[in-house]
């Protein structure tokens, strides 16, 4: 039976992330009505503890972050009323309501609701304890398919099958942000995000939001630069802390300076703070200030649209052989790794220089992922809108054609499940498409742990017969 004392903010995260909860004529604490569309995406990292979720709160859809807590009076003893970091949460959900306060109050001023989760819980809370301390014994030698001897070909389509459903997960996502944002406006978000990596994903979502793509266009990139280090709070005169500056600091420096103070953003009452932004545990060319001068340098370089940057790229892809494939991709990678000019070619942050100099500004490794998650998923949609099968077909030849990306914690764990000594992953032919698949039954079953839903074992690709032999000889 669970204690209540036992209970603790991650035990609260997993109720919402598996939504063990009726949901079903939802209020909030201040009698709102509340509809969740999608929970989010659980943050590792510092922030909110879910983002990119989609509720709707008395009718009106918000696409936000989601704070969790045990206790409602939580978000003022962690002075979260204090930090902007918060200030894009949506909805704050608590295990119990120990608060006068029926709306959270944000940094910004602005109040939110707050759903308590003690009175909605499908399962008795002391079978849902149970069930966390039981998960934290788990390995992966609980996999059902874990030893077995697989059948490679089957195993191959399974994972290209499901990194086709990963592709069309996030093409719906994207469909839900195009609600409110036109495509420059969606593809300009999704790359701000995936260059702030997982430290800085939130203030450069914030900083597209408040930036949007149409202000920067027609602009060159010194002015781009001067209006998102303004607004973004991380131009040296906002800054409280000092910075030995040389001469050519300085008057690179005057220059951004300038544009900004004759800026229509400089006029505007709120900005962000730097506080919001992580230097501390980020490599240097991975700088929030050398991010936000390579999308200024892709910005000034698209001619007013992102996406005919990359949509006749991708459109080559419906009859190319492999051959002009790889040129292809070649190409969209190239356009999305800027050789830096000028200040930032030596810089990675005003006043700093870096030691490998004349870096790109984005890495071949984040923009094969932005490609990969960002672009195609945005292309999918683009082709359904406008009825383009050529399009259609481009997209599905040029992301099976993806060769693997760099492995992350989630393959490594699928991997770890699944192959063994006698049967390495290696077997499958892994490509980018593969890769997805692997995050997809990971996401989709492994956490929830629907072992009989496994698409794996009723897919046909294990062979029980031989998985003893395979068992004892891996372990030899």
């Amino acid at each position: 039976m669970a204690n209540q004392k036992n209970i603790n903010e991650d035990f609260v995260q997993n109720i919402w992330n598996d939504q063990r909860f009726f949901d079903v004529d939802l209020r909030a604490t201040d009698g709102r009505s509340i509809s969740i569309l999608k929970a989010g995406i659980w943050n590792s990292d510092e922030g909110p503890d879910f983002v990119r979720a989609e509720i709707i709160i008395d009718g009106q859809l918000q696409v936000g972050d989601i704070e969790i807590h045990v206790n409602s009076s939580d978000w003022y003893a962690h002075e979260h009323h204090l930090n902007p970091r918060y200030n894009r949460v949506v909805l704050h959900v608590v295990y119990r309501d120990d608060d006068l306060n029926l709306r959270t109050r944000l940094q910004d001023g602005q109040r939110i609701p707050t759903l308590e989760l003690l009175n909605l819980l499908k399962t008795p809370i002391g079978d849902l304890f149970d069930e966390a301390e039981a998960a934290k014994t788990t390995t992966v030698d609980f996999c059902r398919v874990a030893g077995k001897f697989l059948k490679i070909g089957h195993l191959r389509s399974i994972f290209d099958d499901l990194g086709q459903e990963r592709l069309m997960e996030k093409a719906d996502a994207m469909k839900h942000l195009r609600i409110r944002m036109d495509f420059e406006q969606l593809l300009y978000e999704g790359i701000m995000e995936a260059l702030g990596y997982a430290k800085n994903r939130e203030p450069f979502r914030e900083l597209a939001r408040r930036v949007p793509f149409s202000t920067l266009t027609g602009k060159i990139d010194e002015e781009i630069q001067a209006i998102l280090f303004g607004t973004a709070g991380l131009l040296p005169s906002q800054s409280q802390r000092s910075t030995d500056l040389d001469q050519s600091d300085k008057t690179f420096i005057k220059r951004l300076e300038s544009i900004w103070s004759a800026s229509e953003q400089a006029r505007m009452p709120t900005r962000m703070v730097r506080e919001q932004w992580k230097f501390a545990g980020t490599r240097p060319p991975n700088y929030p200030t050398r991010r936000i001068a390579a999308i200024s340098q892709l910005i000034g370089n698209c001619q007013e649209s992102l996406m005919m940057v990359y949509l006749p790229i991708i459109l080559q892809s419906g009859e190319a052989d492999q051959k002009d494939l790889r040129k292809i991709r070649r190409e969209l990678v190239e356009t999305l790794t800027p050789v830096p000019s000028g200040y930032w070619a030596d810089h990675c942050n005003f006043g700093k220089r870096m030691s490998q100099i004349g870096a790109n500004l984005i890495g071949r490794g984040r923009a094969l992922d932005i490609i990969v998650n960002i672009l195609m998923p945005i292309a999918v949609v683009w082709a359904e809108e406008s009825q383009s099968t050529t399009l259609q077909v481009a997209v599905e030849r040029l992301y099976s054609s993806y060769p693997k990306l760099q492995d992350n914690q989630i393959t490594k764990q699928i991997q770890s499940q699944i192959f063994t000594d006698l049967q390495p992953h290696k077997e499958i032919s892994p490509n980018a498409k593969i890769q997805q698949g692997e995050m997809y039954l990971h996401n989709n079953f492994c956490r929830s742990r629907l072992c009989d839903l496994c698409p794996i074992i009723n897919g046909g690709a294990t062979d029980d017969s031989a998985g003893d032999t395979v068992q004892a000889a891996a372990t030899k």
